[in-house]
């Protein structure tokens, strides 16, 4: 997209908002590690992507960019909005690229039953178009399957955590957990009870609430560690990714990293224990992503001992990037408990 533009100029790191114009049309490009990430028209101010999520922002931008492209997608691109179901409810993109013009018009997004984006620009008071398109990781992000795959170890590599504070529950809504010290924080569900994001807490006389951790509550401190990162340890999950084409991938990366890295993205956590035999734990871990239509799908095992130690490695089957409607043939209802 760079050189179809005829862009050369080296830009700085960041954001660089309408430095170049294309078809008297201003251009934004954000540069990372010295790399263009991104190029497109620029519709969205530096204040609206810092209120807005940068995934949907280079989306809209790039799409607009790529009309003015010919074949950009390998093909018409009236032919890429009907195969991708991108529709203009109103307006077209010919309206839309009037608006990178127009500072005084605002926008509204709203994301309808976690399938479908629904955008709505306003100009003058008046509703001037509407965008809608699917909540799909691929399309937002612009990459195949196999290229979405590819760099998920690499991003998640590169991801680290910043200053985490300590989780701070809302006491009135801490529910005990019958004639135990626990009590719950209880979270959402996701398709079954078992499969939730409930967090388990002790209140300590001296130090007040506290996140539960120890040998003798193995599944509720697994959950506390996939379900958030305020716990450290030196725990490892190394991963054999099941990747399109029957081909799979290995890598190995730190617990916490991995939940920070997932959260970071605007993942969901589900946790689920499936069985326990003999101080081994089958478990399950849904990241859900609903604003980008996927779910990472982790199937691991783990020895309570790694509980006790507060190291060790779980070892992991990982399916990423799995559409919404496919969640249901990855795990057998009967199978969490």
């Amino acid at each position: 997209m760079a050189s179809a533009i005829g862009l050369s100029a080296r830009l700085v790191e960041g954001l660089n908002y309408r430095v170049v114009e294309y078809r008297s049309i201003p251009v934004s490009v954000i540069v990372k590690d010295g790399e263009v990430v991104h190029i497109g028209y620029s519709l969205f101010t530096p204040w609206q992507r810092s209120h807005m999520s940068e995934d949907q922002c280079n989306f809209i931008e790039r799409l607009m960019l790529a009309s003015d492209l010919g074949e950009f997608y390998g093909k018409s691109f009236q032919k890429h909005l009907a195969e991708e179901r991108i529709r203009f409810e109103k307006g077209s993109v010919a309206d839309l690229k009037t608006l990178c013009l127009d500072t005084n018009a605002y926008f509204q997004i709203t994301l309808q039953d976690d399938k479908r984006y629904i955008c709505n620009w306003y100009s003058e008071n008046r509703r001037s178009v509407t965008l809608s398109y699917p909540a799909d990781y691929l399309l937002l992000k612009g990459v195949t399957i196999q290229e979405g795959e590819n760099r998920l170890a690499v991003e998640a590599r590169r991801f680290r955590l910043e200053e985490v504070e300590p989780a701070n529950p809302v006491e009135q809504i801490m529910v005990n957990a019958g004639n135990s010290p626990i009590y719950v924080l209880t979270g959402e569900i996701f398709h079954l009870p078992e499969l939730n994001s409930n967090r388990y807490f002790v209140n300590d006389p001296e130090t007040g609430w506290q996140l539960l951790y120890g040998e003798d509550f193995p599944f509720e401190s697994m959950a506390n560690l996939v379900t958030g990162v305020e716990l450290e340890s030196d725990i490892e999950v190394a991963f054999t990714q099941v990747k399109y084409g029957y081909k799979r991938e290995e890598f190995t990366l730190p617990l916490r990293q991995w939940i920070g890295y997932c959260l970071q993205q605007g993942c969901r956590p589900y946790f689920g224990v499936i069985s326990e035999k003999d101080g081994t734990v089958a478990a399950e871990l849904v990241m859900n992503n609903p604003e980008m239509g996927y779910a990472h799908v982790m199937k691991f095992t783990f020895s309570t001992d790694i509980i006790k130690e507060r190291k060790g490695t779980v070892k992991a089957r990982l399916n990423a990037f799995v559409p919404m409607s496919n969640l249901k043939s990855l795990f057998n209802e009967n199978e969490i408990h």
